[in-house]
């Protein structure tokens, strides 16, 4: 039997930088930084409840690509049963005595609250064969290839917006 309460504990909190993003550690959790400098990426899970609104199943056809509705697990939007974000950062800095990560960007909003970081390990996070649907073949295949891609043109404006 599953539990429909869940305790989740806050772990820190993303703030603005000028070189992109900081993910800022409350102090009892710094200590768990240590190590982390060693690698080069890292998942970050976060709380979207920056744009909370009612859960949906079905999303009307938010890729320009394509004229389909797709389910919720199907897509990366916030109305999601449990809203939980999952972003990959490239980290360009950790201080581990002053509790801050830092990485060029991380698609969430300024103070939203940091989950759990996990390091990205090629070993068992990189898929080899992974598929997508065609309408999405012209989409950059690395996350560094992402930064220079025009994103905003991808996405269908929600027509209740």
């Amino acid at each position: 039997m599953m539990k429909d309460d869940l305790k989740m504990t806050v772990i820190g909190s993303v703030q603005s930088n000028t070189n992109g993003a900081l993910i800022a550690i409350s102090d009892a959790w710094i200590e768990g930084l240590v190590g982390l400098a060693g690698f080069t990426h890292a998942h970050i899970l976060w709380l979207a409840d920056h744009e909370r609104g009612d859960c949906i199943l079905t999303c009307p056809a938010p890729y320009t690509s394509s004229a389909d509705d797709i389910g919720v697990f199907a897509s990366r939007s916030p109305f999601r049963p449990s809203p939980i974000g999952l972003s990959t950062i490239r980290i360009t800095a950790v201080d581990v005595q002053a509790g801050l990560i830092e990485t060029p960007y991380i698609d969430a909003c300024v103070g939203t609250k940091i989950l759990d970081i996990k390091p990205y390990f090629p070993s068992t996070d990189r898929v080899g064969s992974a598929l997508i649907p065609a309408h999405f073949s012209h989409w950059p295949g690395t996350l560094e290839a992402s930064a220079e891609f025009d994103w905003a043109s991808e996405f269908r404006e929600p027509e209740n917006a």
